[in-house]
């Protein structure tokens, strides 16, 4: 084969190397870390309206969380930066159904419940 057939076979080779190092560098992007979320004990605390705030980097949360007689009454989500996880929202009436943050996470928007619940613990334990 002569150096000017193999010219252009070159280049598409270094064109297909390329576009895989950079499809690798925006899959490698995209990884979201993982989030711990606890219960706090929020039985003691006085009843009013907790603000809690997470910032999960591509995923951000605001919630309002309301507690009467030591129950859980309502969880308010005052802002959700969050793409494609609108879904997600759907999670605060889980948590006040289950008085408790050990709630399954929503179908397709993992990373958003977890900010979600992340930001209810951050309202409940400050």
């Amino acid at each position: 084969m002569s150096a000017a057939k193999r010219l252009p076979a070159l280049a598409a080779l270094a064109a297909l190397a390329a576009l895989a190092v950079f499809a690798a560098a925006a899959f490698a992007s995209c990884a979201v870390p993982d989030i711990r979320v606890t219960t706090p004990p929020f039985s003691g605390l006085p009843d009013g309206a907790y603000r809690g705030f997470y910032d999960g980097g591509i995923v951000k949360a605001e919630v309002e969380a309301t507690l009467a007689g030591g129950a859980l009454t309502r969880v308010a989500i005052i802002k959700h930066d969050c793409g494609k996880g609108r879904p997600a929202e759907a999670i605060v009436d889980d948590v006040v159904a289950a008085q408790s943050l050990d709630v399954d996470v929503v179908a397709g928007a993992t990373y958003s419940s977890r900010v979600i619940l992340k930001a209810i613990e951050v309202a409940l334990t400050r």
